[in-house]
C-alpha cells in the first residue's frame, strides 16, 4: 500500500471521487495564484466564488436549502484537499458550513433558513463569524459586545477582532451579550446583514495570511430586527456550541491537508536534492524525519476521520472526539511544517517555496476554533468525567 492508498483507505468510491475532484480543483484553480495573492495581500474572491459554484460552501447543507447534502467524511476530504493548497479558501468552506451554516440549519426558523441559509449554501453569499473580541480570546463568556432592546429591534454595540473574510462577507454571525454580568447566560446569537448601517470593518495587517481579509469589525448602534435573533435570548452558547464539533472537525481536516502538503514537498525534495554525491533522502537522519512525518500525518488523518464517521452515524455531539482531533492534528501540522523547513534547509524559507508559508500558517491553526490549551482542558475533563456532552458548557466555545 502506497501513501495515496493510505489516504483513500476506508473511503467509499463516492468519497474518493469527491477527494479527486477537490484535489484537481485545488491544483489547477488555486495553486497558480496563492503565492501572488499572499504577496499582494489580495483576497481570492474569484476562487472562493468558484468554490461556491462547485457546492463546497454548502457541502453539508441539505439540498432543500441549496446545499450539496454531502456526508461529513466527504466534507472532511474537501477541507483537507483545499487546505493542502490554500488556507484561506479552506477557511471560507469551514466558516460557511461549520460555524454559520450548521448554526442556521439547527437553530434557524424556516424563514431564516430560506432567507439566509439558501444563498449561503448556493455560494451566492459569503459568511463571516464575529466571535472573538480584542480582549476576549477563547473566553466567549466574557464578550463585551452588547445587545439591547429598542422598539422591535436589538441594537448592537461593540468590537470584534481577527475576523476572517470580513470585508467580503454578505452575512455576519454575531455573538453579543444582553448583560455582561450574566456571563454565558447572557450570550445571544444574531444573523446580521453586512450592509446594515453602523457596521465598520478595518483591515488588521498580519505577518502571514495577508490574503485572508482579517479585520476588526465594529458595531455602532447597529439595529438588528428581532426576526434575526438566532435561537433564544441567552441561548448563544447553545447555538455556537452545537457548531463547534463541525468547526473543529473542519479545522482538523485542514491541518491534515496542510501537513500532507508539507510531507509531499519534503519527499520530493529529499529525492532530488543532492549532498555529498547522493540524494539527501539516502541519509538516515533525513529518513528519520520523513518517517516521523509520515506516521504523524496518518495518525492525525485517522483521528480526524473518526469524528466524521461518528457524525455520519448520527452522533449529535462529538465534542470529546472533535477536541482531540483538533488538538492533535494542529500539533502535527505545526511539527511537520517545521520538519519540512528543516529538510529544505535555507530553501525552506525562500519566497518561492510554500513550506515556509505553511510553517507560519500552521501556528494560526493551533489558535483558531479554541486555542490548543483549551482543547487540552476539554480532552482531560471529558476523560475524567468532569463534563459530559452538554451543549451549554461555557468553556466549550473557544
Amino acid at each position: 500500500m502506497n501513501l495515496q492508498d493510505l489516504r483513500d483507505h476506508g473511503l467509499s468510491e463516492a468519497q474518493r471521487s469527491v477527494r479527486h475532484a477537490a484535489r484537481e480543483f485545488a491544483q489547477h484553480e488555486l495553486a497558480p495564484r496563492v503565492e501572488e495573492d499572499e504577496r499582494l495581500g489580495r483576497y481570492p474572491l474569484a476562487q472562493v466564488q468558484k468554490i461556491g459554484r462547485l457546492g463546497y460552501l454548502g457541502a453539508i447543507i441539505p439540498p432543500q436549502y441549496g446545499g450539496a447534502g454531502l456526508d461529513y467524511q466527504s466534507y472532511g476530504v474537501i477541507c483537507e484537499e483545499i487546505a493542502a493548497v490554500d488556507w484561506v479558501a479552506a477557511s471560507a468552506i469551514s466558516v460557511q458550513n461549520s460555524l454559520v451554516g450548521s448554526a442556521l440549519l439547527r437553530f434557524g426558523t424556516e424563514a431564516q433558513k430560506k432567507r439566509f441559509l439558501t444563498p449561503l449554501a448556493r455560494g451566492e453569499w459569503l459568511a463571516s463569524a464575529c466571535l472573538t473580541e480584542p480582549g476576549g480570546g477563547s473566553d466567549l463568556a466574557g464578550i463585551r459586545t452588547v445587545a439591547r432592546h429598542q422598539d422591535r429591534c436589538y441594537v448592537l454595540d461593540g468590537e470584534k477582532a481577527f475576523i476572517s473574510h470580513a470585508s467580503h462577507a454578505n452575512l455576519f454571525f454575531v455573538l453579543a451579550t444582553l448583560d455582561p454580568s450574566r456571563r454565558h447566560e447572557g450570550i445571544t446569537a444574531f444573523i446580521v446583514e453586512a450592509g446594515t448601517a453602523g457596521i465598520e470593518t478595518t483591515p488588521m495587517p498580519l505577518h502571514v495570511l495577508k490574503r485572508g481579509d482579517h479585520a476588526q469589525v465594529r458595531f455602532s448602534g447597529v439595529r438588528v430586527p428581532a426576526d434575526q435573533l438566532l435561537g433564544e435570548e441567552g441561548g448563544g452558547f447553545k447555538v455556537v456550541g452545537a457548531s463547534l464539533d463541525a468547526g473543529r472537525f473542519s479545522v482538523a481536516s485542514r491541518c491534515v491537508g496542510q501537513a500532507q502538503a508539507c510531507l509531499d514537498a519534503s519527499l520530493a525534495y529529499a529525492a532530488q536534492r543532492e549532498q555529498f554525491g547522493k540524494p539527501i533522502g539516502r541519509f538516515q537522519l533525513v529518513q528519520g524525519l520523513l518517517a516521523d512525518m509520515i506516521s504523524s500525518v496518518e495518525a492525525a488523518r485517522l483521528l480526524v476521520r473518526r469524528v466524521g464517521q461518528l457524525k455520519d452515524e448520527g452522533l449529535e455531539r462529538a465534542s470529546f472526539e472533535a477536541a482531540m482531533a483538533k488538538l492533535y492534528a494542529s500539533e502535527v501540522c505545526m511539527k511537520v511544517a517545521e520538519q519540512a523547513v528543516q529538510i529544505h534547509g535555507g530553501y525552506g524559507l525562500a519566497a518561492e517555496n510554500p513550506v515556509g508559508r505553511y510553517f507560519q500558517e500552521a501556528k494560526v491553526l493551533q489558535i483558531g476554533e479554541g486555542a490548543n490549551q483549551l482543547q487540552q482542558v476539554l480532552v482531560a475533563e471529558y476523560a475524567l468525567g468532569y463534563r459530559g456532552r452538554r451543549p451549554t458548557d461555557p468553556t466549550e466555545s473557544g
